[in-house]
């Protein structure tokens, strides 16, 4: 199958790609001039607002699916910033849709956030910050080239995920540079929720919507990975102190919760069908604290 990948040097990006290489013809979407230096055998587009050339390589190579990755994460804004979040959360969707009609692409794989829905018991939309607000608008955007074709166009919300090589500095990558440091880390007062996942669930969860996708079947329009359990952060610190047997100094209460702090992660969504979480919360952070201690 031809797929092309928008995002591929992201943390999710990078190890999606390591996946669907070995089986697929693989074409990565780059902006210009961001080096990219992969052993894996990928056709490369540099896409500079130009549609029409878009449009072209598309047919030229005859992709069948997108997997739509790239992003700007923003937690909380500054107001230089909104610009490029929606140059990269909008415009870089809506353009691509734009370059699919009247080519061979079937499907398109959309990556969302349960941050669009910051009230826990509700099925309806509501932005936890901005960069949820314009992840949201990109799939009005994409209602009209949905409705004027045959496209199908599904939207895969993940809740947080952690990994190795992860760039993010996420919290799990938080503890583990503190348990080496030993050096007082401030937090919250860490009874909000989280609902996390290790990468390679992640990695699966992609595969299989694809494997779905691929097959023609007859699917939602949105889906939405969960991991295994919840935890509070206070609990999360601990069984990360179990696992790499370390005490973390952790002054909880150090700093305030985040404006809209989402205290309890959303689960009103459709899981995705056929996929669950193989690792545990403790599992994962083993697998994370291998990785990088043998890196």
């Amino acid at each position: 199958m031809n797929i092309l990948i928008t995002g591929a040097t992201g943390f999710i990006g990078t190890r999606l790609l390591k996946a669907l290489v070995e089986h697929h013809n693989i074409h990565i979407l780059m902006p210009p001039n961001l080096v990219f230096d992969t052993s894996e055998k990928v056709n490369v587009i540099e896409f500079s607002d130009n549609i029409n050339e878009l449009h072209y390589f598309l047919n030229k190579h005859h992709i069948e699916g997108i997997v739509h990755l790239a992003t700007l994460y923003v937690a909380q804004h500054q107001p230089e910033q909104i610009k490029d979040i929606i140059l990269s959360n909008v415009y870089l969707g809506t353009a691509i849709l734009e370059a699919v009609k009247n080519t061979e692409v079937k499907w398109f794989l959309n990556t969302g956030t349960y941050w669009q829905n910051f009230k826990s018991d509700s099925m309806e939309y509501c932005p936890a910050n901005l960069y949820a607000s314009s992840k949201q608008a990109f799939i009005d955007m994409a209602s009209f080239y949905i409705e004027t074709s045959t496209l199908q166009f599904v939207t895969l919300k993940l809740c947080d995920t952690f990994g190795p090589n992860d760039t993010r500095r996420k919290i799990i990558s938080l503890f583990k540079e503190a348990s080496e440091s030993k050096n007082p880390i401030p937090m919250s007062e860490g009874e909000q929720y989280l609902d996390i996942l290790y990468i390679d669930d992640v990695i699966s969860g992609f595969i299989h919507l694809i494997h779905l996708l691929h097959k023609g079947k007859e699917l939602e329009k949105e889906y939405v990975l969960f991991a295994q359990q919840r935890y509070r952060l206070r609990e999360m610190a601990t069984i990360f102190e179990q696992v790499c047997e370390k005490k973390l100094n952790i002054l909880w209460g150090g700093r305030p919760y985040r404006e809209r702090e989402i205290m309890i992660p959303w689960r009103k969504g459709t899981p995705l069908p056929g996929w669950e979480a193989q690792l545990s919360l403790e599992e994962g952070i083993r697998k994370f604290l291998n990785h990088t201690n043998n890196d």
